[in-house]
């Protein structure tokens, strides 16, 4: 169920394991996506609803008029900031507004495939302060499509109009996703970060085995092995083929 809700707080903070805390803009609570592997499903609570911040646009001025220059904010920790309410609410596009005229450094993560982003490309092409496209490739809905995923497109079409774009496949889905096919696909000079399936918790696990299980039967096996055997062997190969790939990030 979609709600409407106002915050007290435009920004939140994302601990990070070495003590750092991320500052981060949430226009939205919860996903439309609804990856099965996502690590919010850990939550029992995540998604019962999906809350819309509709006034979060209206206190970032006031909040960040102080805020240090060199300080980056990110988009989408509890949401990703173009699924498909954003073409309702545009809450994306009026926060990038505020930072655009504050000139603040930002960073968008997202792997909607929807092409939403384009709608912003005035404000993110002629970004004031330095802006980075963080696009997500492990679209529940693309990870099966190899070098026709939409967002390898998307994250070639914005480099193309000089936009920074970092790729994120993260996580890797052995098997399904043809990774030297979407690496040689993509602009060489767009950075790359690879991470394994990392789950631990039981629901995602049984979603993500459910998932499998329905839409890549002939992979059930292996992935039981994966989430419930702890088998590194995929991943063992992806870090000996691209340990050394000074363009590859490998994040395990």
């Amino acid at each position: 169920m979609i709600k409407e809700r106002k915050v007290y707080d435009p920004i939140t903070y994302e601990e990070q394991p070495d003590g750092g805390r991320t500052p981060m803009i949430d226009p939205y609570d919860g996903c439309q996506l609804c990856c099965p592997y996502c690590f919010q499903q850990s939550d029992e609570n995540w998604n019962k609803n999906i809350y819309v911040n509709i006034n979060i646009a209206d206190l970032l001025k006031d909040r960040l008029k102080s805020w240090p220059k060199n300080d980056t904010i990110y988009f989408g920790s509890k949401c990703d900031p173009y699924m498909q309410l954003e073409e309702e609410y545009g809450l994306t596009r009026k926060c990038l507004s505020v930072l655009n005229d504050l000139q603040i450094d930002t960073m968008i993560t997202t792997k909607s495939d929807n092409n939403l982003i384009f709608r912003d490309i005035d404000i993110i092409k002629y970004f004031k302060a330095q802006m980075t496209i963080l696009m997500g490739i492990s679209n529940v809905n693309q990870i099966g499509k190899g070098m026709l995923n939409h967002n390898i497109l998307t994250a070639n079409k914005l480099i193309n109009e000089g936009i920074t774009v970092w790729v994120f496949i993260t996580p890797i889905l052995p098997y399904i996703m043809e990774i030297e096919k979407i690496i040689s696909t993509l602009n060489p000079n767009i950075p790359i970060f690879l991470d394994k399936l990392r789950i631990k918790n039981k629901t995602v696990a049984s979603k993500t085995i459910e998932f499998i299980r329905q839409k890549y039967p002939e992979f059930i096996e292996k992935y039981i092995k994966i989430i419930n055997e702890y088998d590194e062997k995929y991943f063992d190969q992806i870090v000996n083929i691209y340990s050394e790939n000074n363009r590859i990030k490998i994040l395990f």
